[in-house]
């Protein structure tokens, strides 16, 4: 054999191990969102990375990143969207801007508490609004934790809507939120969530719309005297996947995303109903006045905010709200 042979022959050979190095890599799947380890999303996210990699038998694996260090909200869902991440949980506040019909969800008082949202978004109604997200270049896996939005203030103590006039309140910067605290007399100051507990320990505003586990996990405890259960919102979250990415993967692999991503919802909703269990009692024995207003006053109060909201919620706006009352009511 020709020394020229032998080195074409080990040239084939080389060219051959790295493709099959190449074909053995593992497919990477990245897993973005805002909060911290200490949240549905984190424990939801570490879940379907275990069972992704474990059924896979280590052909897939996914990289959960925590904390905003993937950008906000709105950077991941542009992110996703584009295929520069493969997917993420995120608030549907945030979606707001790209698909209107999610302005529905910002309606005060549209559920009357968790396990109703929970009941009524995991039935006919949850499945429609999931495909909302298909022109817009996503896969709606399955909705996430709702998180029950009450209101921490740094002084006032809040029994009836009367005690919101002109209350400067962090919400969500979206629209809806705006008008349903306008609606209550308050002064709603939309801000991005790094900067509330600066903003609440300095007094740039006066009270956040928050969730019991928020509360602990965010350290917000530390700044607050009052904590009133009023249930403005039910903070609905959705686990979402790029389209692009998600067509790319082999059909198996993505029979298996379908497949897990219940399974690891159903994990992070255990982690985050006991916890926000834990943190309202954690809450309370900090030496915050805890209270639970009667709600119907503040849904009356609210009231007014729907006819704005769902003016700009899209052609099927209406009919969505129409159809979660009818599912509402069916419910009690």
């Amino acid at each position: 054999m020709s020394f020229m042979t032998r080195i074409g022959l080990a040239f084939v050979g080389l060219t051959a191990m790295t493709g099959v190095a190449q074909a053995q890599a593992p497919i990477e799947i990245n897993v973005g969102h805002v909060l911290s380890e200490r949240s549905f999303y984190h424990v939801a996210g570490l879940k379907f990375k275990e069972l992704m990699e474990a059924r896979s038998n280590g052909r897939v694996k996914v990289n959960v990143q925590c904390c905003g260090a993937l950008g906000n909200e709105g950077r991941i869902i542009q992110s996703i969207r584009t295929g520069v991440i493969d997917a993420g949980f995120n608030g549907l506040g945030s979606l707001e801007s790209t698909i209107a019909e999610y302005r529905v969800l910002s309606l005060p008082h549209l559920f009357d508490n968790r396990p109703q949202a929970e009941k009524i978004l995991r039935g006919k109604v949850g499945e429609d609004l999931l495909k909302l997200v298909e022109p817009h270049g996503m896969i709606g896996l399955g909705f996430g934790a709702i998180f029950e939005r009450h209101i921490a203030t740094r002084d006032r103590a809040i029994n009836t809507p009367a005690d919101l006039k002109n209350l400067k309140i962090r919400v969500l910067q979206t629209p809806g939120w705006v008008q349903a605290y306008i609606a209550v007399g308050a002064q709603p100051t939309p801000m991005a969530y790094g900067e509330v507990f600066l903003a609440m320990q300095n007094g740039v505003v006066d009270a956040l719309e928050v969730s019991s586990d928020a509360m602990v996990a965010d350290k917000f405890i530390e700044v607050t005297k009052h904590y009133a259960l009023t249930r403005f919102h039910q903070s609905t979250t959705m686990f979402v996947y790029s389209q692009a990415k998600f067509n790319a993967l082999p059909a198996d692999i993505q029979a298996m995303v379908r497949a897990v991503t219940p399974e690891a919802i159903a994990a992070g909703l255990d982690f985050h109903n006991k916890f926000g269990d834990e943190a309202l009692a954690a809450v309370r024995a900090k030496g915050i006045a805890v209270t639970e207003p009667a709600i119907g006053p503040f849904r009356e109060a609210s009231r007014p905010s729907w006819d704005i909201i769902l003016k700009d919620a899209g052609p099927n706006g209406r009919a969505l709200a129409d159809q979660i009352e009818a599912a509402r009511k069916a419910a009690n």
